[in-house]
């Protein structure tokens, strides 16, 4: 009988051990605009492909730590603040949640960050962009680079890799700003210069007239030397001299007029002085001729969307405005590109998305989709990375993901420095297509 009762109680203790396990099992909070009440089928598309590559990454995870398995909660953010003040509380009362992932919107957790102090839980949001949510709320993450972020890496890989040094910007004048500012800041910051700004409306088409007015601005700061109208006295003078840009036989035969800061440098006027070619230096009044200019190394465009491209674009070309182009991430579209190709001379833009190797399963899925499944999966594996790593408490999760440098993930890296990612990757456009130039990390 007692050898009986001593199996009854053992079974029972080995339950509720089993059961306590299950119960403790490490939990994290998924908040995602799921809209499931929505009768609109598009607006659930955005949360269940993110989902898809949350689950994806977790089954993965799970298969590989048979022994410590994380479970996911998910909630529907609908979109609201006040249901995402809830959640976040949910989650924040229920100590076997570790991590929330999401939101989503930088609207649904701008007013809401500070839950993550409150409760001392690491909120990660995969893809918000609004500036300084993280690094002024202790606990959040910004895996998305934010406005500033991005502003500042395109100004800082202009300005140390690329040695530029004076820059204009052309840009939409309200998303556009977003970035606008903080490339300024950074330019400034390195040395370098702003020549001229002009912001367009964005419910405008033809853009003439602000293009011709940032071309003034350009323009009048440059020196051009029209090499169809040198004396020979003058060309034997310029044929000692060496250029940065193509050669004076070259520049004579095409009779083409060029800046002297494309030709020299930005000693230029110094260097037109000593060699007594002065008065062959002239600044553009007639903008129906063609010129090279050089005074300003590159032009900012930050856009709101890729098909803002073509309307800027070919504009921009007819213009005149023969420097190279510097744009944000929304530049990343190589139909849109190879559509205005005969407008691109040189452009760079940073990216927070490009996979260079897709798999069979990617080439099955739509650009969108793509983007939001791994914003989801990349998420979810760098949170389950940490955790494997036996960061299992909210508060050593929050340090492994302080301490983030260089991760890599599919679509990008991430390099978190106050709790915002900092790495980015730097494209441009060539022979009809995008190519990764390098990692950048501001």
């Amino acid at each position: 009988m007692h050898n009986k009762n001593r199996i009854v109680l053992l079974s029972l203790i080995i339950t509720l051990i089993s059961f306590n396990n299950i119960y403790s099992q490490i939990k994290i909070g998924v908040a995602l605009p799921l809209m499931k009440s929505s009768q609109n089928e598009d607006d659930k598309v955005l949360g269940d492909q993110m989902l898809s590559g949350i689950t994806k990454a977790l089954e993965e995870y799970n298969i590989g730590n048979q022994s410590k398995k994380v479970e996911i909660i998910t909630e529907d953010t609908k979109r609201d603040p006040a249901e995402v003040l809830q959640i976040f509380n949910k989650f924040g009362s229920n100590e076997n949640v570790i991590a929330i992932l999401g939101p989503v919107f930088s609207s649904e957790l701008v007013n809401n960050a500070g839950a993550a102090l409150f409760h001392k839980i690491p909120i990660i949001t995969p893809t918000s962009t609004q500036s300084f949510l993280a690094e002024k709320n202790p606990f959040v993450f910004q895996l998305n680079p934010t406005y500033d972020i991005r502003g500042r890496i395109m100004a800082d890989f202009a300005g140390k890799e690329m040695q530029m040094k004076n820059f204009a910007i052309f840009s939409e004048e309200a998303y556009g700003t977003n970035f606008a500012q903080s490339f300024t800041d950074q330019v400034i910051k390195n040395g370098g210069n702003i020549s001229a700004i002009k912001y367009y409306s964005n419910d405008k088409t033809d853009l003439t007239e602000e293009l011709e007015e940032l071309r003034s601005m350009i323009f009048e700061k440059d020196k051009f030397i029209d090499f169809g109208k040198l004396t020979s006295d003058q060309t034997g003078k310029l044929g000692k001299v060496k250029f940065r840009f193509s050669n004076i036989d070259s520049l004579t035969d095409k009779k083409l007029i060029v800046s002297i800061y494309k030709l020299f440098g930005k000693n230029a006027d110094k260097t037109a002085d000593s060699i007594g070619i002065s008065s062959s230096v002239f600044r553009a009044t007639d903008f129906s001729k063609k010129y090279i200019p050089g005074y300003v190394d590159a032009v900012y465009i930050p856009v709101s969307n890729a098909y803002e491209i073509s309307k800027v674009l070919p504009q921009y070309f007819t213009a005149g405005l023969d420097i190279p182009v510097l744009g944000s991430s929304d530049w990343n579209n190589s139909v849109v590109l190879n559509e205005n190709k005969a407008y691109i001379g040189q452009l760079y833009f940073d990216s927070d998305f490009f996979i260079k190797d897709k798999s069979s399963e990617d080439f099955s899925k739509s650009d969108p989709e793509l983007k939001n499944y791994y914003f989801g999966y990349d998420a979810m594996k760098l949170i389950l990375d940490k955790i494997s790593a036996g960061n299992t408490t909210r508060v050593s999760l929050n340090d492994a993901l302080e301490k983030v440098t260089d991760y890599k993930a599919v679509h990008c890296n991430y390099t978190i420095k106050e709790r915002t990612n900092h790495q980015m990757s730097i494209m441009t456009f060539r022979n009809g297509g995008i190519e990764k130039l390098k990692d950048y990390v501001y």
